[in-house]
């Protein structure tokens, strides 16, 4: 996906930087307000989602993202 982890771990924090100040965009919008494509986009998405950062909600053929409000543990 991306070769460089820096370059990783800066692209989720703008996207849940956008999804937090703009709740349910899709996979398209997320990827042009970043520059990028749709495909490597769902990717970035799919990587939030298995980490428990971001959910989605499907409506028709798009996913619909969103920031996932983590529950304290008290860690």
């Amino acid at each position: 996906m991306i070769a460089n982890g820096t370059d990783n771990i800066s692209i989720a924090r703008k996207v849940k930087n956008i999804l937090t100040k703009e709740p349910g965009l899709s996979v398209k919008e997320l990827a042009g307000r970043l520059g990028t494509n749709r495909q490597f986009m769902a990717g970035v998405l799919k990587v939030l989602e298995e980490h428990g950062e971001v959910s989605y909600r499907q409506v028709g053929p798009a996913r619909i993202y969103y920031v996932r409000i983590s529950q304290g543990t008290g860690k």
